[in-house]
């Protein structure tokens, strides 16, 4: 298996969107039996941001800034994000 990409994604939010509480949680072990998972450990994330202003602001446009932010990790080895924001 990969190394964990979790790291990297982190470090990618927080230098793109400038909010220092940010957790990535690699889920793929959870997906590894689903059919159209990719099997490679590095799949499937789930984002836990804390930041006010995110949290107040419109939730789609929210979600499309992180989205936006790792456009190129969508495009290579992300296939499901799911994305929790709090205060």
């Amino acid at each position: 298996m990969e190394k964990n990409l979790a790291d990297s994604i982190q470090q990618i939010l927080i230098k793109s969107l400038g909010i220092q509480d940010i957790e990535v949680i690699n889920n793929s072990h959870l997906h590894q039996h689903h059919q159209s998972s990719p099997q490679t450990g590095n799949s499937h994330f789930k984002v836990i941001i804390k930041s006010k202003e995110l949290k107040s602001s419109n939730k789609i446009i929210a979600h499309q800034k992180v989205y936006s932010s790792l456009k190129k990790e969508m495009n290579d080895y992300i296939h499901s994000l799911e994305i929790e924001i709090n205060e």
